[in-house]
């Protein structure tokens, strides 16, 4: 089988395209890092490639191709009303735009040979939280448009993996977006997220290990959230009224683990109802 892995430098698509290739694919990696590019296993073959620049992505598709997977994203924290606008256009370029670029380049050749496209969504594409708008607003719409495109066609099966906290580096990065707004109303909240927020996460290899069963799969699935975090997020999603799903998801980001975001929403609920009482 050949695929092609957008994002392959690093996290989960490096995890995936070294996982694919020591399992006999043919693996073609494609990242606009380069460095990362070339410290892949000699067996992942690489292209340089921006996934937003669609006439170079269709230079760097396998006529053979067998399986998208789009890993490729940038991420950062911000309250809505204070994110940069040249950030949020980039990670609309990159998750959005870039993604469907190269989907839309691949769909031909997978049609010809009866392949699929298996794209990292994430659980905030179902489950926002606070500080992550713009992420999940572009998690939102991949959600939307691979959707439709799974009601639209039957020749390529269509895929969305939707993992919770992944261990990538990324976290830490997208963090630093928060000491740059220093006159912002929500000051006080990115001091307590930059010096507590932690949310954990599995290594790449166990989103990875998803992925490929999605790519090998004679019969995939149309979603795999990945995590016990991420069902437990849809869950509380789905079975919370909307105010109360708001403060335990700001509960999530203020404090350092999912247990304690309970504890502190259970406590909040207490003293409610104790000022009820009086």
């Amino acid at each position: 089988m050949t695929v092609l892995v957008t994002g392959a430098a690093s996290g989960i698509g490096r995890a995936t395209a070294t996982r694919l290739a020591a399992r006999g694919h043919r693996v073609v990696g494609v990242d606009v890092d380069a460095e990362g590019l070339a410290s892949l296993p000699p067996t992942v073959e690489t292209r340089v490639a921006d996934v937003t620049d669609e006439s170079r992505v269709r230079e760097v598709l396998p006529s053979d191709l067998d399986a998208l997977v789009n890993c490729a994203a940038t991420y950062e924290l911000g309250a809505v009303e204070d994110a940069d606008w040249d950030r949020v256009e980039a990670q609309f370029r990159v998750n959005v735009f870039g993604t469907l670029a190269v989907t839309r380049a691949a769909l031909p050749r997978l049609r010809e040979n009866g392949g699929r496209v298996v794209t990292l969504s994430s659980v905030l594409g179902r489950a926002s939280l606070p500080l992550h708008g713009v992420y999940a607003g572009t998690k939102h719409a991949l959600e939307g448009i691979f959707d439709a495109l799974r009601a639209e066609q039957s020749a390529v099966d269509v895929v969305l993996v939707e993992p919770g906290a992944v261990g990538t580096g990324l976290n830490e990065r997208a963090k630093a977006a928060l000491r740059g707004y220093d006159d912002s109303p929500h000051r006080a909240l990115y001091d307590r997220v930059d010096a507590r927020y932690d949310p954990g996460g599995v290594p790449p290899e166990r989103v990875a290990r998803v992925v490929v069963d999605a790519v090998e799969s004679a019969s995939p699935a149309a979603r795999y959230p990945v995590t016990g975090q991420a069902r437990l997020l849809l869950a509380c999603r789905a079975l919370l009224p909307e105010r109360v799903y708001d403060r335990l998801a700001l509960a999530r980001v203020r404090n350092p683990s999912v247990l304690r975001a309970a504890a502190a929403l259970l406590v909040d609920a207490g003293r409610r109802a104790l000022r009820r009482r009086e």
